[in-house]
């Protein structure tokens, strides 16, 4: 079965994360969003004010790019091997990169598992992978792929649409040089954990383990609401889903009698069953944890991807705690306004801002509008030594400010800005001077604590065309630079 010509253009238009669009049906104290104060007064400009450069400015300097490299997402590094950074590559690979001279080489490639990845603007595909504490001594990694469901097609309109699937490796002599050992195949791989996806977007897939003396050998997950719009059942779906399935009730970010719109946690060489350390989750795409080997406080930081108004940083994500998906939107409550798209987006809308209402949920640390951007990518709280001015900062990223021109931002938090909403968005500043002219797709870590933007010229998962980029404070000689 395959999407329509119309669903497949409004599915391309959407690019890498569907993260701009939709609608919702659910409950406040018992009453339902229609029945809210306010509840059909629309915000059309949730954040008049626009991101400012801030007082920090820095650069990009780019470490590698292309030759093979294709979509990368997610950047790691592996306990024993410094002077490497590894990065996720959403189609199959998992590179090794010398953080000197930008030489890679394939450690692993995920492809084979995956299902088949539409290029325009897929969101599944590899999405995470998190090196063992331990790594050094016993060769663990684990890696979130998107593998087809036994016996289907996989096309972005199938539902149930694929497995969210986390699997442990073991790499042979751990230490060896990354940049010539052999690549690992999917036989040194085992499944430990399956989660149903309902559709093709809003999938998470974020792996890391924690970093206090408490959980430095749990694994966190996280997942998205299980796609299609606005966590309701009978939306209209941007890749020709209709009516969509799985979302029963309030919601899968709402519920926690299952996996999806959650922060999860494990013990994985224990059990391959996770607890639901938080919920209330659209889709926190990327997310990471402060690491207190460099100083940090071990506390938990995400983005999570917006609907039709507005994105957002939660910080210090608490056990047990609900971060309002899908009551609000950000600090806005949220109507759905019916199940169909309006063009690239839903129906639905914001209507009154209510910091710290309902009093149960938990508010971001900081929200922009869709005037300044459309997908929301989690980073890192810095920790390195070369860039003190940031110490203690946390970077993110938006993948554009629209899906057909790269104009993606490095941007910072600032939780004390008090800055008036109609002059200037509050508590978020451009870190690198306005965009960037590339799609942002992710934020890489290295051992040293020095950060990387990972980003592609496309947008989605096609052609060799990714770039990997460092985080300077000015670039050197005739390196590429972005400014």
């Amino acid at each position: 079965m395959h999407a329509s010509e119309k669903s497949r253009h409004r599915f391309t238009a959407v690019m890498f994360s569907t993260l701009c669009a939709l609608a919702i049906t659910i409950s406040l104290g018992g009453a339902s969003a229609s029945d809210a104060p306010n509840a059909n007064e629309a915000i059309d400009d949730p954040i008049a004010g626009h991101i400012d450069n801030g007082d920090i400015q820095l650069e990009l300097q780019t470490l590698t790019e292309e030759d093979g490299l294709t979509a990368p997402n997610w950047g790691t590094y592996a306990p024993g091997l410094p002077g490497f950074l590894f990065v996720v590559d959403q189609v199959g690979p998992l590179w090794a990169i010398d953080t000197q001279n930008g030489n890679k080489h394939q450690v692993l490639d995920t492809g084979p598992l995956l299902v088949p990845l539409i290029p325009e603007g897929d969101e599944r595909g590899f999405l995470g992978v998190a090196f063992h504490p331990d790594y050094e001594s016993n060769g663990l990694l684990y890696t979130m792929t998107s593998e087809p469901i036994p016996g289907t097609a996989s096309t972005p309109d199938q539902q149930p649409n694929h497995l969210a699937t986390l699997r442990k490796w073991t790499m042979p002599t751990p230490l060896a040089d990354p940049l010539v050992r052999p690549q690992l195949t999917a036989a040194s791989s085992e499944v430990l954990l399956t989660i149903e996806e309902p559709q093709f977007n809003h999938n998470g897939g974020a792996l890391f383990f924690g970093t206090s003396p408490d959980d430095s050998n749990l694994l966190y997950i996280t997942t998205g609401d299980g796609g299609c719009a606005d966590d309701q059942n009978a939306q209209t779906g941007l890749a020709g889903e209709g009516p969509c399935i799985s979302h029963e009730g309030p919601g899968n970010a709402q519920r926690t009698d299952n996996l999806l719109g959650k922060i999860l946690r494990m013990d994985p060489l224990v059990s391959a069953d996770p607890e639901i350390y938080a919920y209330g989750f659209r889709n926190p795409f990327r997310a990471s944890s402060d690491r207190t080997d460099l100083g940090g406080t071990g506390e938990i930081w995400t983005a999570d991807v917006g609907q039709n108004h507005i994105e957002e940083v939660d910080a210090r994500i608490q056990q047990g705690g609900n971060y309002g998906w899908r009551v609000k939107e950000g600090t806005f409550q949220f109507n759905p306004n019916g199940t169909e798209l309006e063009g690239f987006a839903s129906d639905g809308f914001v209507f009154a801002n209510t910091p710290g209402q309902p009093a149960d949920l938990i508010d971001p640390v900081a929200q922009y509008d869709h005037d300044e951007g459309v997908a929301s990518i989690g980073g890192f709280v810095y920790r390195g030594d070369e860039l003190p001015e940031l110490y203690g900062t946390y970077v993110f990223g938006d993948y554009s400010d629209g899906f057909n021109s790269g104009n993606g931002r490095v941007m910072y938090v600032v939780e004390d800005d008090r800055a008036d909403p109609e002059d200037r968005t509050p508590n978020v500043f451009n870190l690198v001077n306005g965009h960037i002219n590339l799609f942002v797709l992710g934020i890489g870590e290295d051992m040293a604590g020095e950060l990387y933007i990972l980003a592609n010229k496309s947008g989605g998962a096609e052609m060799s065309e990714g770039v990997v980029m460092k985080l300077v404070r000015e670039c050197t000689g005739d390196a590429d630079c972005r400014k």
